[in-house]
C-alpha cells in the first residue's frame, strides 16, 4: 500500500478487548438465562409469563 492511499482500519487493540470482552459477557448472561430457564420454575415463569 502507498503512503498516498486512506487507512480504513481504525480499530486499536483496547477496543478490540473491550468489544470482546461485551460479546463474551453476553453470551455468558444468555447461557445463565437459559440454564435457569430451563432448571428453576420460577425463573421460567417470569421469563415466559407460563407456568411449566
Amino acid at each position: 500500500m502507498s503512503e498516498s492511499e486512506p487507512k480504513w482500519d481504525y480499530t486499536t487493540r483496547g477496543g478490540n478487548i473491550f468489544i470482546g470482552g461485551a460479546v463474551v459477557a453476553l453470551n455468558l448472561m444468555v447461557v445463565l438465562a437459559v440454564i435457569l430457564d430451563r432448571t428453576v420454575p420460577s425463573v421460567h415463569a417470569f421469563i415466559t409469563g407460563k407456568p411449566i
